[in-house]
């Protein structure tokens, strides 16, 4: 992430396997010393895959924790902008996918709710409703390869950052 954004001052603070509730276990070690203006979430599938019950269950688990996260952060870092960039649909996690567009629908309306926090649909990337673009990832279908992780940050993070940034100037 730093060389692809090298014009931006950016620190990637996320670690494989990471969920909400590691993030905030983390948050005094990772993010609050930082006092950044922007932090990037990607919410995943890490959340919910092992949670028990039905879909709607797993959404209410999920945002229920989300919601409590981003105001607990927005309190300690009250200056901040909060990007949610959505769920990735996932080959490699696809008996997940309805799952993720249902918390990704949440998101979203919880974003424009939220003064504090923007979506951003980054879906369509790797899902076109009927296939996957299974060449945007490593071997396991679940982790973005070089060359997805370059169209997720020129088409998706980039120009939010952009937007963002130009509002605070």
């Amino acid at each position: 992430m730093e060389n692809d954004l090298f014009n931006y001052r950016v620190h990637n603070h996320g670690f494989g396997g990471c969920t909400d509730h590691d993030l905030v276990q983390y948050a005094d070690k990772l993010l609050y010393p930082y006092d950044p203006e922007i932090i990037f979430f990607q919410t995943g599938s890490n959340d919910y895959v092992s949670l028990k019950g039905t879909d709607e269950e797993k959404v209410k688990v999920c945002m229920d924790y989300k919601k409590k996260m981003f105001n607990e952060i927005h309190e300690k870092l009250p200056n901040a902008k909060l990007v949610v960039m959505s769920g990735l649909l996932l080959p490699g996690r696809s008996k997940y996918r309805p799952l993720t567009e249902k918390v990704n629908k949440e998101l979203e309306t919880l974003c424009n709710e939220t003064d504090y926090l923007w979506y951003v649909d980054s879906s369509d990337m790797t899902w076109d409703g009927q296939n996957y673009r299974k060449d945007l990832f490593i071997r396991d279908g679940i982790h973005l390869n070089h060359q997805g992780q370059l169209l997720w940050m020129k088409e998706y993070i980039r120009l939010i950052l952009d937007e963002l940034l130009m509002n605070t100037i």
